[in-house]
């Protein structure tokens, strides 16, 4: 009987060990349709996060094509392109340099800066920065990297969200209005800490990006997830997030194991979340989607858990099809 018990769990190792490396070399798309009266005509978005200069196969080519053809009229961003460990290492060899005022280089966005120097070339990008961008800003040693991350995206065509909103339209109906909002949150640095969760008061929430317009469809583009019933509160109809990776590994049923505070069996971790919220009086349900990110850093583990692209369609509930259950389209099984 101990033979076999340790020949299970051999073969269980095994099975872990080979999903662990399949799921670090590829990537899924998850589909979402979300229907809403204020929504005027059909916009299709593409939302990526946490690729943490990650690349899939030569140049991030394979990702490239994907998002391609799944023909996009918008890319949103929810930050984490980088890894800030690779900013600090870059700023101490350069301060240990024979002259630490020379170049940052962009050696340590290499592989995030040019992903988005070719998906500006399919439609507008717009980004929100992660807590790993934050930090060049949070921390005055890396101030130089900052702008350096700024200047070389904002060069490729990418559009940033700091705390500001932008309509999202079709390029061919440039000239009307979609009825739909991307509004950026960038929360500070505190909003990160480890082992504890800082409290999101409305107040504070709104002091950073003013008060959600309800005549539009709002979709909140924000790293952190674990806010999203203040985001709701507030007005989002639909918000996007990621910054748990999934969860590191998923269980079926269950959903990610490990939260990035860290806790086990986060109640956000990938996925398609809904809040119903009373705002003004009147009941107001939000959706959230939740990627499971590109990449990852320090504990680079994915067990059934590949990265992940998400394409949202937002459709008129007018405009009737096959599938109209206005609810996500999820091959994962979430």
């Amino acid at each position: 009987m101990a033979a076999l018990i340790i020949k299970i769990i051999a073969v269980l190792i095994f099975v872990m060990i080979a999903v662990l490396i399949i799921d670090n070399m590829r990537f899924v798309v998850r589909r979402y349709k979300l229907r809403s009266d204020k929504i005027r005509y059909p916009v299709k978005i593409v939302f990526i996060a946490d690729l943490h200069e990650k690349a899939y196969r030569n140049d991030n080519e394979k990702l490239v094509e994907k998002i391609r053809e799944c023909a996009p009229d918008a890319i949103l961003v929810g930050g984490d392109l980088i890894v800030s460990g690779k900013v600090f290492k870059a700023g101490e060899e350069r301060a240990a340099g024979s002259d630490p005022k020379s170049d940052t280089g962009t050696e340590w966005m290499k592989s995030s800066l040019s992903l988005m120097r070719r998906l500006t070339q399919i439609c507008p990008v717009w980004f929100v920065q992660g807590n790993h961008e934050l930090r060049m800003e949070h921390y005055e040693e890396l101030g130089d990297y900052n702008k350096k991350f700024m200047d070389e995206m904002t060069e490729a065509g990418v559009r940033f969200l700091h705390n500001g909103s932008a309509s999202l339209t079709k390029e061919e109906r440039a000239g009307e209005e979609s009825g739909i909002v991307v509004q950026g949150l960038e929360l500070p640095m505190k909003f990160y800490e480890k082992f504890r969760r800082t409290p999101l008061p409305s107040e504070e929430l709104s002091a950073l990006i003013g008060e959600a317009d309800r005549s539009v469809y709002t979709v909140l583009l924000s790293h952190i997830p674990v806010y999203f019933p203040q985001y709701a509160k507030w007005g989002a109809d639909l918000c996007l997030c990621g910054h748990v990776h999934g969860g590191l590994m998923r269980l079926p049923f269950i959903g990610g194991v490990m939260g990035t505070r860290p806790s086990l069996f986060p109640r956000y971790s990938g996925g398609q979340y809904f809040y119903k919220a009373v705002t003004d009086g009147k009941p107001h349900l939000s959706s959230m989607v939740l990627t499971c990110g590109l990449g990852m850093h320090t504990l680079p583990i994915r067990i059934f858990n590949p990265g992940e692209v998400s394409v949202i369609e937002l459709l008129p509930v007018s405009l009737r099809q096959e599938d109209s259950d206005g609810t996500k389209q999820d091959s994962s099984g979430h």
